[in-house]
C-alpha cells in the first residue's frame, strides 16, 4: 500500500452509499435546473429551454443509475 491510501478494500455497502448519493445528487441538480428554467424571464427563452433539457437529462440519468443499482442488488442478493 502507498502512504495515505486505504488500508482495506471498499465494501459493497460503501459502494452502495456512493451510488445512492450520486443518484440523489443528480436528481436534485436536475430539479434545481428545472426550477431555474421555469423562473427565467421570457426574453431568455433559448437559455430556459437548454437549462430545462439539461435538468431532464440529469433527472433521467439519476433515475437510471438508481434503477440499475436496484436491479443489480435485486439480482445478486
Amino acid at each position: 500500500m502507498y502512504p495515505g491510501g486505504p488500508t482495506k478494500p471498499p465494501t459493497p455497502a460503501e459502494y452502495a452509499v456512493l451510488f445512492v448519493l450520486g443518484s440523489a445528487s443528480l436528481i436534485v441538480l436536475g430539479v434545481v435546473a428545472e426550477v431555474f428554467a421555469l423562473r427565467l424571464p421570457p426574453e431568455d427563452h433559448e437559455r430556459a429551454v437548454a437549462l430545462g433539457r439539461f435538468g431532464l437529462i440529469f433527472i433521467g440519468v439519476g433515475i437510471g443509475i438508481a434503477l440499475v443499482f436496484w436491479l443489480f442488488r435485486r439480482l445478486t442478493d
